[in-house]
């Protein structure tokens, strides 16, 4: 008797459900074509968005290739023509700093500099957060610590939980220094020493105190 009644149910619903359709055919059939067309465009737009990230992607890795290769210069030009076809990429971001660490290391700083201060606008924030400390870092090298203190200040003040604040603050600790400023230089070892005691960073900060303080 269950399934009878069970049965009957389901007849009635799916007898009902084909009159609605047929007294909304116009409607439904509307609907339905806005559907296709807006699942047609998503789906174009995920297989454009994976050709690029395989297609920029094949660039890093041919940046690096050519990197070991042929050495920085040409290495550089499949970076501009990476920036080129895939701008605001993340593999064009990557390529740049990769590039812009190489030079670092190399103690070509103006150049990094350049690399790093362009990089500060990159769209991806790990990206924006490495090329700031890492141009902060590229200041004090050349000794510019005027620039080299308001970058990482700044950086502070934009990114105050920021997994990369105790490097900032170290960077600006040192560059206060050696610029002579003792006193914002002890200031700022103090906060370091406060905030990541246990860490490298407050043990270094410890140190610096006890030096300063003579």
């Amino acid at each position: 008797m269950e399934n009878k009644e069970q049965k009957d149910f389901l007849t009635l619903w799916v007898t009902k459900g084909i009159d609605y359709c047929k007294a909304h055919a116009k409607g439904l059939g509307f609907a339905l074509l806005v559907i296709v067309v807006v699942w047609a465009g998503i789906t174009l737009y995920l297989s454009h968005q994976e050709k690029v990230r395989q297609g920029s992607w094949a660039l890093y890795y041919q940046t690096q290739v050519t990197l070991v290769t042929q050495g920085q210069e040409a290495a550089n030009k499949v970076i501009d023509e990476l920036e080129q076809k895939y701008p605001n990429s993340d593999a064009a971001y990557y390529a740049r700093l990769m590039l812009a660490d190489l030079l670092f290391t190399q103690e070509n700083y103006a150049q990094a500099i350049t690399d790093y201060q362009a990089l500060l606008n990159a769209k991806n924030p790990h990206v924006r957060t490495i090329a700031a400390i890492s141009l902060a870092g590229a200041q004090q090298a050349t000794k510019d610590y005027a620039a080299s203190i308001q970058t990482a200040q700044q950086f502070i003040n934009d990114n105050p939980t920021s997994f990369a604040l105790p490097q900032a603050y170290l960077t600006l600790a040192l560059s206060q220094e050696l610029s002579g400023d003792k006193t914002a230089a002890l200031e700022t070892y103090k906060k370091i020493l406060e905030d990541y005691t246990k860490t490298y960073f407050g043990v270094f900060a410890k140190d610096k105190i006890t030096a300063l303080s003579k």
